[in-house]
């Protein structure tokens, strides 16, 4: 059987996040192993801001998307941190990474870096049109991720065969 000393355990915050967390949790008292809690950031670009491409912005636009993101950052590093305090308060080791940048890349990277052994997340995130323009993380991440993923589908979420009316 191989050992688990790192799980790996992405995070936005979300319903579905939580729930896969709780595996990550559970493998965890399993196997003694530490839980490394990752949030990745996006980059805010000046696009989603209105701005043109090739048109060097207003300085205080710059100066409004950095004030922006940088209180995301420290909105999710707080969030990040009373999550690890929890986890720790159960008995758990635990530790927590903010990443800004493409999250699958990010995710893929710490794995890497930290020299994980198994990568739990949820299967949703995004949804709608940005799932169809960008993609799936947690697909992207079971094909590119150097150890193995557990991916945990939320038990509100079910399976609708495209075939099933």
């Amino acid at each position: 059987m191989p050992t688990i000393a790192k799980i790996l355990a992405p995070t936005d915050f979300s319903e579905d996040s939580a729930n896969a967390l709780g595996y990550a949790e559970e493998l965890a008292r399993k196997f003694g192993a530490e839980i490394i809690l990752l949030h990745v950031a996006q980059a805010l670009a000046p696009v989603s801001f209105g701005l043109e491409p090739g048109i060097t912005p207003d300085p205080l636009a710059l100066e409004t998307i950095g004030r922006i993101a940088e209180e995301q950052r420290l909105a999710a590093q707080r969030e990040l941190d009373r999550t690890v305090n929890r986890l720790r308060e159960s008995g758990l080791k635990a530790r927590s990474l903010l990443r800004v940048g493409a999250a699958f890349m990010e995710i893929i990277g710490t794995a890497q870096s930290e020299s994980v052994d198994l990568i739990v997340m949820g299967t949703h995130g995004r949804t709608g049109l940005a799932h169809i323009l960008l993609g799936s993380v947690a697909d992207r991440v079971v094909h590119k991720a150097p150890c193995p993923v557990l991916t945990v589908r939320h038990p509100d979420r079910k399976f609708k065969h495209p075939l099933d009316k």
